[in-house]
Protein backbone atom coordinates (compact mmCIF):
# COMPACT_ATOMS: atom_id res chain seq x y z
CA UNK A 1 0.00 0.00 0.00
CA UNK A 2 1.27 3.28 -0.80
CA UNK A 3 2.56 5.33 2.84
CA UNK A 4 0.87 8.25 1.89
CA UNK A 5 -2.36 6.33 1.36
CA UNK A 6 -1.45 4.72 4.22
CA UNK A 7 -0.92 7.91 6.68
CA UNK A 8 -3.85 9.25 5.60
CA UNK A 9 -6.06 6.36 7.25
CA UNK A 10 -4.34 6.10 9.99
CA UNK A 11 -4.99 10.27 10.41
CA UNK A 12 -8.76 9.28 10.58
CA UNK A 13 -8.33 6.25 12.90
CA UNK A 14 -7.72 6.52 16.65
CA UNK A 15 -4.50 8.76 16.52
CA UNK A 16 -6.19 11.62 14.94
CA UNK A 17 -5.68 14.95 16.41
CA UNK A 18 -8.06 16.45 17.14
CA UNK A 19 -7.75 19.49 19.93
CA UNK A 20 -9.64 22.12 21.07
CA UNK A 21 -9.02 25.03 19.59
CA UNK A 22 -8.75 27.85 22.98
CA UNK A 23 -6.28 30.12 24.03
CA UNK A 24 -5.25 31.62 27.50
CA UNK A 25 -7.97 34.54 26.65
CA UNK A 26 -10.37 32.34 25.69
CA UNK A 27 -10.02 30.13 28.52
CA UNK A 28 -10.57 32.92 31.13
CA UNK A 29 -13.66 33.32 29.50
CA UNK A 30 -14.96 29.67 29.98
CA UNK A 31 -14.13 29.65 33.63
CA UNK A 32 -15.80 32.99 34.34
CA UNK A 33 -19.25 32.02 31.41
CA UNK A 34 -19.27 28.63 32.84
CA UNK A 35 -18.49 28.09 36.16
CA UNK A 36 -18.65 31.62 37.70
CA UNK A 37 -14.63 31.89 38.02
CA UNK A 38 -13.44 35.66 38.86
CA UNK A 39 -9.85 36.20 38.20
CA UNK A 40 -8.15 39.17 39.68
CA UNK A 41 -4.81 38.91 37.45
CA UNK A 42 -5.09 37.30 34.10
CA UNK A 43 -0.75 37.14 34.17
CA UNK A 44 -1.02 33.91 36.39
CA UNK A 45 -2.57 32.28 33.34
CA UNK A 46 -0.49 29.58 32.00
CA UNK A 47 -1.17 26.49 29.32
CA UNK A 48 0.17 22.95 30.56
CA UNK A 49 1.62 20.82 27.83
CA UNK A 50 -1.10 18.07 26.49
CA UNK A 51 -1.51 14.99 24.24
CA UNK A 52 -5.01 15.91 22.68
CA UNK A 53 -6.50 17.92 25.40
CA UNK A 54 -6.19 21.56 26.43
CA UNK A 55 -5.35 22.37 30.31
CA UNK A 56 -5.09 25.97 31.77
CA UNK A 57 -4.12 27.05 34.95
CA UNK A 58 -6.24 29.52 36.42
CA UNK A 59 -6.29 31.14 39.75
CA UNK A 60 -9.24 32.75 41.40
CA UNK A 61 -12.62 33.15 43.10
CA UNK A 62 -15.73 31.24 42.93
CA UNK A 63 -18.97 32.24 43.29
CA UNK A 64 -20.20 30.66 47.36
CA UNK A 65 -23.10 28.59 45.55
CA UNK A 66 -20.73 27.37 42.49
CA UNK A 67 -18.61 24.89 44.57
CA UNK A 68 -20.74 22.84 47.49
CA UNK A 69 -18.91 19.86 47.91
CA UNK A 70 -20.65 17.03 49.77
CA UNK A 71 -17.37 17.24 51.97
CA UNK A 72 -17.00 20.95 52.33
CA UNK A 73 -18.74 24.30 52.40
CA UNK A 74 -18.75 26.92 49.87
CA UNK A 75 -15.66 28.41 48.72
CA UNK A 76 -15.01 32.41 49.53
CA UNK A 77 -11.20 32.66 48.60
CA UNK A 78 -8.84 32.64 45.65
CA UNK A 79 -7.69 28.96 44.92
CA UNK A 80 -6.09 27.55 42.34
CA UNK A 81 -7.33 25.58 39.51
CA UNK A 82 -7.22 23.88 35.98
CA UNK A 83 -9.70 24.61 33.32
CA UNK A 84 -9.63 21.11 31.47
CA UNK A 85 -11.09 20.88 28.00
CA UNK A 86 -11.30 17.59 26.77
CA UNK A 87 -10.75 16.07 22.69
CA UNK A 88 -13.10 15.87 20.70
CA UNK A 89 -13.46 12.32 20.43
CA UNK A 90 -13.44 11.97 24.31
CA UNK A 91 -15.79 14.46 24.77
CA UNK A 92 -18.71 12.22 22.87
CA UNK A 93 -18.45 10.17 25.93
CA UNK A 94 -19.69 12.62 28.66
CA UNK A 95 -20.74 9.45 30.79
CA UNK A 96 -17.13 8.31 30.77
CA UNK A 97 -16.37 11.37 32.09
CA UNK A 98 -18.65 11.79 34.75
CA UNK A 99 -17.50 8.59 35.57
CA UNK A 100 -13.92 10.05 35.99
CA UNK A 101 -14.95 13.08 37.92
CA UNK A 102 -16.97 10.07 40.12
CA UNK A 103 -13.32 8.61 40.35
CA UNK A 104 -11.84 11.66 41.59
CA UNK A 105 -14.60 12.55 44.02
CA UNK A 106 -14.51 8.62 45.79
CA UNK A 107 -10.45 8.87 46.01
CA UNK A 108 -10.81 12.42 48.06
CA UNK A 109 -13.55 11.08 50.44
CA UNK A 110 -10.54 8.33 50.99
CA UNK A 111 -7.65 10.88 51.55
CA UNK A 112 -5.96 11.26 48.66
CA UNK A 113 -5.63 14.69 47.42
CA UNK A 114 -6.40 14.06 43.63
CA UNK A 115 -8.10 17.00 42.01
CA UNK A 116 -11.64 17.72 42.34
CA UNK A 117 -13.92 19.07 39.72
CA UNK A 118 -15.74 22.20 40.79
CA UNK A 119 -19.27 22.53 39.84
CA UNK A 120 -20.74 24.72 37.12
CA UNK A 121 -23.20 27.58 37.53
CA UNK A 122 -25.76 25.07 36.20
CA UNK A 123 -24.88 22.98 39.28
CA UNK A 124 -22.70 19.93 37.01
CA UNK A 125 -19.44 18.72 36.72
CA UNK A 126 -19.05 18.35 33.23
CA UNK A 127 -20.27 21.24 30.58
CA UNK A 128 -20.89 20.67 27.39
CA UNK A 129 -19.58 23.58 25.46
CA UNK A 130 -19.05 24.44 21.27
CA UNK A 131 -15.88 25.28 20.13
CA UNK A 132 -14.39 25.79 17.60
CA UNK A 133 -11.15 22.90 16.75
CA UNK A 134 -7.94 22.42 15.36
CA UNK A 135 -6.74 19.53 13.30
CA UNK A 136 -3.35 18.57 12.44
CA UNK A 137 -2.56 17.84 8.36
CA UNK A 138 0.76 16.63 8.08
CA UNK A 139 2.59 17.79 4.59
CA UNK A 140 6.08 16.87 3.66
CA UNK A 141 7.06 17.06 7.57
CA UNK A 142 5.32 20.26 8.47
CA UNK A 143 2.35 20.61 10.43
CA UNK A 144 -0.63 23.81 9.96
CA UNK A 145 -3.39 24.01 12.66
CA UNK A 146 -6.52 24.80 10.68
CA UNK A 147 -9.77 26.19 12.42
CA UNK A 148 -12.43 23.79 11.54
CA UNK A 149 -16.73 24.06 12.37
CA UNK A 150 -17.95 24.26 15.87
CA UNK A 151 -17.71 20.84 17.77
CA UNK A 152 -18.85 20.06 21.38
CA UNK A 153 -16.62 20.10 24.03
CA UNK A 154 -16.51 18.63 27.35
CA UNK A 155 -15.40 21.38 29.89
CA UNK A 156 -14.16 20.90 33.39
CA UNK A 157 -12.93 23.16 36.15
CA UNK A 158 -10.59 20.95 38.15
CA UNK A 159 -8.79 21.43 41.33
CA UNK A 160 -5.22 22.21 41.11
CA UNK A 161 -2.83 19.93 42.93
CA UNK A 162 0.34 21.81 44.08
CA UNK A 163 3.44 19.88 44.18
CA UNK A 164 6.55 18.90 42.00
CA UNK A 165 6.40 16.66 39.17
CA UNK A 166 8.34 13.57 40.18
CA UNK A 167 10.28 13.90 37.02
CA UNK A 168 11.86 17.30 38.68
CA UNK A 169 13.15 15.25 41.99
CA UNK A 170 15.70 13.37 42.49
CA UNK A 171 13.58 9.58 41.96
CA UNK A 172 15.73 7.75 44.86
CA UNK A 173 14.69 4.27 46.15
CA UNK A 174 12.72 5.25 49.26
CA UNK A 175 10.83 7.58 46.42
CA UNK A 176 10.77 4.78 44.29
CA UNK A 177 9.17 2.70 47.23
CA UNK A 178 6.85 4.96 48.30
CA UNK A 179 5.68 5.57 44.83
CA UNK A 180 4.58 1.72 44.61
CA UNK A 181 2.77 1.77 48.35
CA UNK A 182 0.70 4.81 47.14
CA UNK A 183 -0.25 3.45 43.88
CA UNK A 184 -1.01 0.53 45.51
CA UNK A 185 -3.21 2.32 48.24
CA UNK A 186 -4.96 3.29 45.17
CA UNK A 187 -5.74 0.52 44.19
CA UNK A 188 -7.30 -0.67 47.41
CA UNK A 189 -9.50 2.19 47.44
CA UNK A 190 -10.82 1.91 44.15
CA UNK A 191 -11.24 -2.23 44.56
CA UNK A 192 -15.27 -2.12 44.73
CA UNK A 193 -15.79 0.87 42.68
CA UNK A 194 -18.35 1.01 40.16
CA UNK A 195 -19.69 3.63 37.83
CA UNK A 196 -22.13 2.86 34.20
CA UNK A 197 -19.94 5.19 32.80
CA UNK A 198 -16.45 3.17 33.12
CA UNK A 199 -15.85 0.01 31.44
CA UNK A 200 -12.76 -0.86 28.99
CA UNK A 201 -10.45 1.90 27.94
CA UNK A 202 -12.21 3.66 25.51
CA UNK A 203 -9.21 4.91 23.77
CA UNK A 204 -7.57 1.82 22.51
CA UNK A 205 -4.64 2.56 21.77
CA UNK A 206 -3.41 3.06 24.98
CA UNK A 207 -4.83 -0.11 26.52
CA UNK A 208 -2.35 -2.96 26.51
CA UNK A 209 -5.01 -5.43 26.23
CA UNK A 210 -6.10 -3.84 23.17
CA UNK A 211 -2.34 -3.12 21.85
CA UNK A 212 -3.21 -4.81 18.35
CA UNK A 213 -4.91 -2.05 17.09
CA UNK A 214 -1.50 -0.07 17.13
CA UNK A 215 -0.15 -3.01 14.25
CA UNK A 216 -0.75 -0.88 11.35
CA UNK A 217 0.86 2.40 12.86
CA UNK A 218 4.46 0.18 13.21
CA UNK A 219 5.40 1.00 9.95
CA UNK A 220 4.39 4.63 10.02
CA UNK A 221 6.18 5.12 13.22
CA UNK A 222 9.94 4.44 11.92
CA UNK A 223 11.40 3.71 8.34
CA UNK A 224 14.88 2.32 10.20
CA UNK A 225 14.35 -1.66 9.84
CA UNK A 226 16.77 -1.99 13.50
CA UNK A 227 13.77 0.02 14.86
CA UNK A 228 11.01 -1.87 13.35
CA UNK A 229 12.97 -4.81 14.48
CA UNK A 230 12.60 -3.98 17.38
CA UNK A 231 8.85 -2.46 17.85
CA UNK A 232 7.84 -5.91 16.15
CA UNK A 233 9.38 -8.19 18.39
CA UNK A 234 7.78 -5.82 21.83
CA UNK A 235 4.86 -6.44 19.75
CA UNK A 236 4.23 -9.69 18.77
CA UNK A 237 6.30 -11.61 22.19
CA UNK A 238 3.33 -9.55 24.13
CA UNK A 239 0.10 -10.16 21.54
CA UNK A 240 0.94 -13.97 21.44
CA UNK A 241 2.39 -14.42 24.94
CA UNK A 242 0.93 -12.33 27.66
CA UNK A 243 -2.85 -11.79 25.94
CA UNK A 244 -3.22 -14.79 25.66
CA UNK A 245 -3.04 -15.21 29.95
CA UNK A 246 -4.59 -12.07 31.08
CA UNK A 247 -8.48 -14.14 30.83
CA UNK A 248 -6.93 -15.55 34.06
CA UNK A 249 -6.65 -12.37 35.94
CA UNK A 250 -9.04 -10.13 38.05
CA UNK A 251 -10.02 -6.71 36.54
CA UNK A 252 -10.79 -3.21 38.45
CA UNK A 253 -10.85 0.35 38.43
CA UNK A 254 -7.08 1.48 37.82
CA UNK A 255 -5.74 5.37 37.31
CA UNK A 256 -4.36 4.12 34.05
CA UNK A 257 -1.22 6.36 32.89
CA UNK A 258 0.89 7.03 35.74
CA UNK A 259 3.49 8.77 34.10
CA UNK A 260 6.48 10.97 35.05
CA UNK A 261 3.58 14.17 34.35
CA UNK A 262 0.79 12.81 36.45
CA UNK A 263 2.96 12.05 39.71
CA UNK A 264 3.24 14.78 42.24
CA UNK A 265 5.47 14.90 44.91
CA UNK A 266 6.30 17.53 47.77
CA UNK A 267 9.20 17.39 50.40
CA UNK A 268 8.92 14.51 53.24
CA UNK A 269 8.87 15.06 56.64
CA UNK A 270 12.60 14.67 57.97
CA UNK A 271 13.29 17.20 55.13
CA UNK A 272 15.75 14.91 53.15
CA UNK A 273 14.02 13.91 50.50
CA UNK A 274 10.55 13.82 48.79
CA UNK A 275 7.26 11.54 49.32
CA UNK A 276 4.23 10.83 46.80
CA UNK A 277 1.87 13.24 47.45
CA UNK A 278 -0.95 12.55 44.70
CA UNK A 279 -1.24 11.35 41.50
CA UNK A 280 -3.44 13.63 38.06
CA UNK A 281 -5.09 13.48 35.02
CA UNK A 282 -7.71 10.35 35.02
CA UNK A 283 -8.74 10.13 31.24
CA UNK A 284 -7.20 6.69 30.99
CA UNK A 285 -8.97 5.09 33.56
CA UNK A 286 -10.40 1.75 32.95
CA UNK A 287 -11.72 -1.58 34.66
CA UNK A 288 -8.44 -3.33 33.72
CA UNK A 289 -5.55 -5.14 35.37
CA UNK A 290 -3.52 -4.02 38.47
CA UNK A 291 -0.58 -5.60 36.61
CA UNK A 292 -1.04 -2.71 33.73
CA UNK A 293 -1.27 -0.09 36.50
CA UNK A 294 2.67 -1.54 37.80
CA UNK A 295 3.96 -1.93 34.28
CA UNK A 296 3.14 1.21 33.15
CA UNK A 297 4.30 3.08 36.23
CA UNK A 298 7.50 1.04 36.34
CA UNK A 299 8.18 2.28 32.48
CA UNK A 300 7.75 5.35 33.06
CA UNK A 301 10.15 5.58 36.18
CA UNK A 302 12.54 3.40 34.06
CA UNK A 303 12.57 6.64 31.60
CA UNK A 304 13.44 9.10 34.34
CA UNK A 305 15.97 7.26 36.24
CA UNK A 306 17.84 7.53 32.28
CA UNK A 307 17.11 11.04 32.13
CA UNK A 308 18.30 11.28 35.73
CA UNK A 309 21.62 9.90 34.80
CA UNK A 310 21.57 6.15 35.10
CA UNK A 311 23.04 3.74 32.87
CA UNK A 312 19.95 1.52 30.89
CA UNK A 313 20.56 -1.72 32.69
CA UNK A 314 21.04 -0.05 36.29
CA UNK A 315 17.72 2.11 36.18
CA UNK A 316 15.46 -1.37 34.94
CA UNK A 317 17.09 -2.66 37.96
CA UNK A 318 16.05 0.34 40.36
CA UNK A 319 12.34 0.40 39.20
CA UNK A 320 12.27 -2.95 41.48
CA UNK A 321 11.62 -0.45 44.19
CA UNK A 322 8.65 0.68 43.03
CA UNK A 323 7.19 -3.00 42.60
CA UNK A 324 8.56 -3.81 46.37
CA UNK A 325 6.37 -0.95 47.42
CA UNK A 326 3.68 -1.89 45.69
CA UNK A 327 3.76 -5.83 46.75
CA UNK A 328 4.05 -4.49 50.73
CA UNK A 329 0.78 -3.08 50.47
CA UNK A 330 -1.40 -4.87 47.34
CA UNK A 331 0.82 -7.95 46.19
CA UNK A 332 0.47 -8.75 42.74
CA UNK A 333 -0.17 -12.66 42.36
CA UNK A 334 2.84 -15.15 41.02
CA UNK A 335 0.67 -15.34 37.26
CA UNK A 336 0.88 -11.43 37.37
CA UNK A 337 4.32 -11.45 38.14
CA UNK A 338 4.96 -13.76 35.46
CA UNK A 339 3.41 -10.96 32.54
CA UNK A 340 4.87 -8.05 33.87
CA UNK A 341 8.38 -8.03 31.61
CA UNK A 342 6.73 -8.11 28.82
CA UNK A 343 4.17 -5.86 29.69
CA UNK A 344 6.55 -3.07 30.66
CA UNK A 345 8.19 -3.80 26.65
CA UNK A 346 4.30 -2.83 25.52
CA UNK A 347 4.13 0.14 27.37
CA UNK A 348 7.11 1.22 25.92
CA UNK A 349 6.10 -0.19 22.28
CA UNK A 350 3.27 2.16 22.97
CA UNK A 351 4.66 5.51 23.92
CA UNK A 352 7.33 5.01 21.26
CA UNK A 353 5.06 4.44 18.53
CA UNK A 354 2.40 6.89 19.35
CA UNK A 355 4.65 9.81 20.06
CA UNK A 356 6.33 8.53 16.44
CA UNK A 357 3.67 8.85 14.48
CA UNK A 358 1.47 11.89 16.51
CA UNK A 359 5.13 13.97 16.24
CA UNK A 360 5.20 13.37 12.11
CA UNK A 361 1.14 15.09 12.39
CA UNK A 362 2.54 17.73 14.85
CA UNK A 363 6.65 18.19 14.62
CA UNK A 364 6.13 21.56 16.56
CA UNK A 365 4.43 19.74 19.84
CA UNK A 366 7.61 18.78 21.43
CA UNK A 367 5.28 16.76 24.09
CA UNK A 368 4.51 14.11 21.73
CA UNK A 369 8.21 13.13 20.73
CA UNK A 370 10.01 13.56 24.25
CA UNK A 371 9.88 10.07 25.12
CA UNK A 372 9.95 8.27 22.09
CA UNK A 373 13.95 8.53 20.72
CA UNK A 374 15.34 7.72 24.10
CA UNK A 375 12.42 5.09 24.83
CA UNK A 376 13.36 3.19 21.90
CA UNK A 377 16.63 3.03 22.80
CA UNK A 378 15.78 1.52 26.33
CA UNK A 379 13.91 -0.43 24.97
CA UNK A 380 16.17 -2.16 22.82
CA UNK A 381 18.78 -2.46 26.00
CA UNK A 382 15.27 -3.98 27.72
CA UNK A 383 14.32 -6.32 25.73
CA UNK A 384 17.44 -8.01 25.04
CA UNK A 385 18.05 -8.56 28.59
CA UNK A 386 16.34 -12.11 30.17
CA UNK A 387 13.22 -11.47 31.50
CA UNK A 388 13.33 -14.14 34.46
CA UNK A 389 16.94 -12.75 35.35
CA UNK A 390 15.02 -9.08 35.49
CA UNK A 391 12.33 -10.02 37.72
CA UNK A 392 14.89 -11.87 39.60
CA UNK A 393 16.90 -8.57 40.22
CA UNK A 394 13.22 -7.05 41.14
CA UNK A 395 12.09 -9.16 43.87
CA UNK A 396 15.49 -9.86 45.32
CA UNK A 397 15.69 -5.99 46.37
Amino acid sequence: MDSNISKIQASEGPLALMRPCVDKKRAVRLGSLLFGLRISDSSHVKEFVSYDDRNFYLRGALPDHSNKHDSGGPQEKESEFVLKILNHADSENISYVNAQNEIMLHLNKHGFACPVPAKSLDGEYTVECELKSSETEGDKGKADEQETPLRVYAVRLLSFVPGKLVKDVQCTPDLLFDLGRYVAKMNKALQGFQHPGIGALVKQEWDLSQLSVLESYISLASQDGAELKVLCHAYNTFVNEVIPQLGNLNKHVIHGDLNDENILVIPNQSGDGHEISSVIDFGDSSVNYRLFEVAICMMYMILVRVKQGDAYDVAIRMVGHVLCGYQSVYALSHSELSLLYWSIAARFFQSIVIGMYKQSLEPKNIYLSQTSRLGLKILSSYIALSGEEVLSSWMSI
